[in-house]
């Protein structure tokens, strides 16, 4: 197992990424967060990948970790948006799918 960090810019309700891989994914690849909202399970898309230095002074190790960046898979990208000022695939449309899905509304993401 190797041990990574991944993130998103996009604003989540309370998502759960892996921290440790059996290896690092490509570009492209979709990741399922940990978190489990009923039967629902976010999955986002790595955009890039950056091989990062750490030291943990604490327990003496140090070394290169993979930063992996999550944002919307090219379906996500293609949700329409009920807002007819919103262009389709916007994060106004991810929103409006998303929200739903944890029990939020969409202005709480926006």
């Amino acid at each position: 197992m190797i041990a990574v960090y991944c993130f998103t810019n996009l604003d989540l309700h309370h998502e759960e990424w892996p921290t440790f891989m059996a290896a690092v994914p490509n570009v492209g690849d979709c990741i399922q967060s940990k978190t489990k909202h009923g039967v629902f399970q976010l999955q986002l898309q790595v955009v890039s990948i950056t091989w990062k230095w750490f030291v943990r002074h604490s327990e003496q190790i140090s070394g290169f970790y993979p930063e992996i960046e999550l944002h919307m898979t090219e379906g996500q990208k293609r949700y329409r948006s009920k807002d007819p000022e919103a262009a389709d695939g916007s994060i106004t449309a991810f929103y409006e799918w998303y929200a739903p899905k944890v029990g939020r509304t969409v202005g709480s993401f926006i």
